[in-house]
């Protein structure tokens, strides 16, 4: 979901279908694991929650071979606790996406729509950010993590496929003040979508007053240079022959 590398995905797969070993354990690797306790004791014991099922597998309710396993769940309400500890320099705006489908499908796999993401830094106190439930984001997930299930399976190499943010992650930007790269295009492409805003509209309406006309037993009518044909859900489309014409 955060688009890596082709070079790293592949490399993923190798390890998932077992022609290369696991990566070594690294320090960050290593020190994440040991304060992840610590992190979520501490968080538990300043807003007097109970946080359990640590290091618990959760199969996925539907997807077979996919499973989370949980740093903590809270006590009450089921929801996910997911403790990291990172560099200092890492932030908000960058890791909240990155660890967001890791918390998502902590929820799929219990069956909440809400989740804590538990960020230690250096030596500043652990900050909860709560992660919402995105049924878009979720679908979009469970397609790609379809997608490298069947190349595991069929020995497939896998290629990467455009990042996809959370809603809650969307940007407002301003052209105008903040010119970007493709502010040029995107205002040739909006002065031409104004030009033919008319156009369109009379286009749509032709279109709807030609297939109101073409009674209920018509599965396909001709007409020169242009068909109106009828699918299997009973819609007509209209499409034209330009050298007919």
């Amino acid at each position: 979901m955060a688009a890596p590398t082709e070079a790293a995905l592949i490399a993923l797969w190798r390890e998932k279908i077992g022609l290369d070993p696991p990566l070594t354990e690294t320090w960050a690797m290593k020190a994440g694991a040991h304060m992840e306790r610590l992190i979520l004791d501490h968080v538990a014991s300043q807003n007097a929650y109970q946080i359990e099922r640590r290091g618990e597998i959760i199969d996925h309710p539907t997807v077979r071979d996919v499973c989370v396993k949980l740093d903590g769940m809270r006590v009450g309400d089921g929801v996910p606790f997911e403790a990291k500890f990172l560099a200092p320099w890492r932030t908000r705006e960058e890791f909240v996406p990155y660890y967001y489908p890791q918390v998502l499908l902590q929820m799929m796999c219990l069956g909440v729509r809400q989740g804590v993401l538990v960020v230690a830094q250096g030596t500043s106190e652990p900050v909860e950010h709560k992660i919402d439930f995105d049924d878009d984001y979720a679908a979009e997930m469970m397609r790609r993590v379809e997608a490298f299930l069947h190349c595991i399976r069929t020995l497939t190499p896998p290629y990467p496929e455009p990042p996809i943010y959370p809603r809650e992650k969307w940007r407002t930007v301003d052209i105008v003040a903040s010119p970007t790269n493709w502010s040029t295009e995107l205002f040739g492409h909006l002065l031409d979508y104004a030009d033919t805003a008319e156009a369109a509209a009379l286009h749509d309406e032709a279109g709807k007053a030609a297939r109101a006309l073409i009674p209920d037993d018509v599965g396909k009518c001709f007409a020169g240079a242009w068909t109106i044909a009828r699918n299997k859900k009973g819609v007509l489309t209209i499409t034209t022959n330009r050298r007919a014409a």
